[in-house]
């Protein structure tokens, strides 16, 4: 494989665990909210964690410090993209904590909560779902036409550190994720998951 070919793997790998996690995560919280699952708090803060973890202190940030900059200064609508890529690894934190709180506000069983979460759920999905599809839309085809084989083996070297420990055999903590992951994709139906709906 080549550095191209290996930080597309890992980018696009990358993608798809998220995008599985947070489907999952949209499947569950619906289904809660309609009272056809009982809540699973292990489970829900085990994303929670994943999330915090892995896409928002590794993907997002090597994006903003290795893929983006590479990009910049070709056209001014490629610079706008950009910039709203940027603004919306910023903006995820935020969707982050409010969705933690509200899981609190859940396990504390304040009335509303369950319904609050699955909206918050939702709004964080679509979220995600526009981010992404920026990204493989605009930023990689870009990037496929314009970097230079000593970018793509930078930005190589740089993606393969993050070792997303759901794709990762050697990262740390691998047969907890592993768990975690198996659990998350059986309550799911695919494409995402293995499971039929609940």
């Amino acid at each position: 494989m080549n550095p191209q070919q290996q930080a597309l793997s890992i980018i696009r790998g990358e993608h798809r665990t998220l995008a599985a996690v947070v489907n999952a995560l949209e499947h569950v919280a619906a289904d809660m909210a309609a009272n056809k699952l009982t809540p699973d708090y292990k489970l829900l803060w085990s994303i929670m964690y994943y999330i915090e973890e892995f896409p928002e202190r590794l993907h997002h940030p090597k994006e903003d410090s290795v893929l983006f900059p590479r990009l910049r200064g070709n056209t001014p609508d490629l610079d706008e993209v950009l910039d709203e890529l940027g603004r919306q690894h910023v903006n995820s934190h935020p969707h982050l904590d409010a969705l933690k709180t509200v899981l609190g506000h859940m396990e504390a069983e304040i009335p509303g909560a369950v319904a609050e979460f699955a909206e918050k759920v939702a709004t964080y999905a679509g979220f995600h779902w526009k981010h992404m599809n920026l990204e493989e839309t605009v930023v990689l085809p870009k990037a496929i036409e314009l970097f230079s084989p000593q970018d793509w083996t930078e930005v190589a070297a740089q993606f393969a550190e993050n070792k997303d420990p759901l794709q990762n055999a050697s990262a740390q903590n691998t047969e907890w994720f592993r768990k975690f992951y198996s659990r998350l994709v059986s309550l799911v139906p695919e494409p995402w998951g293995v499971g039929a709906r609940h």
